[in-house]
């Protein structure tokens, strides 16, 4: 299980959904509470926990999460200049569902940690499986500010009031990224 300067990053337990996180996003509060459990069991997605280490009592037990599950995406979608390498059917991908973490821990480079992790997390699944790139799809503007720090790209132009905006990074840039 990997270990994120003292925190550890485990998969969804039933516990977890007790643990008191919040996000202070409704939303994914309740996905964390009441789907995340279900969506594990009929293996529709992969929630993982970022864990306090046993020495931080003052911290919320589960710092953060993110989801990942498999998904396919038409190649006219992607940007242009991966589009015109890939078949004409749908390639696959990585999707980082949802990402959040605890409001009392802000501000500690916790949603950072987190994405890094199901980065790496991505990177072995498509090395046994393949995989053009993770999408994630961002919520709000905080959270498309945020992607695009490590690279992400929107790939829908969609109205600027419309969300939530899919982001796209390609696998091959995310080899170099965790490589170097």
């Amino acid at each position: 299980m990997p270990s994120l300067g003292g925190f550890e990053t485990v998969v969804f337990a039933a516990e977890d959904a007790a643990s008191g996180f919040r996000s202070g996003v409704a939303p994914l509060d309740e996905f964390f509470r009441t789907q995340a459990g279900q969506n594990q069991r009929r293996d529709v997605s992969r929630t993982w926990v970022l864990r306090r280490s046993d020495g931080e009592k003052d911290l919320p037990a589960v710092l953060g999460f993110y989801t990942l599950t498999l998904g396919a995406v038409e190649r006219q979608t992607l940007p242009p200049a991966i589009a015109k390498k890939l078949p004409r059917y749908p390639s696959p991908v990585l999707i980082i569902g949802r990402l959040a973490v605890d409001e009392r821990v802000r501000r500690r480079r916790i949603g950072e940690r987190l994405l890094v992790d199901a980065q790496a997390r991505a990177l072995r699944i498509a090395e046994h499986a393949g995989g053009v790139g993770v999408i994630v799809d961002a919520k709000d503007a905080v959270a498309v500010a945020f992607y695009e720090r490590y690279g992400y790209e929107v790939l829908e132009k969609a109205e600027a009031h419309v969300w939530p905006k899919r982001m796209f990074q390609a696998m091959q840039t995310l080899r170099v990224a965790h490589d170097g």
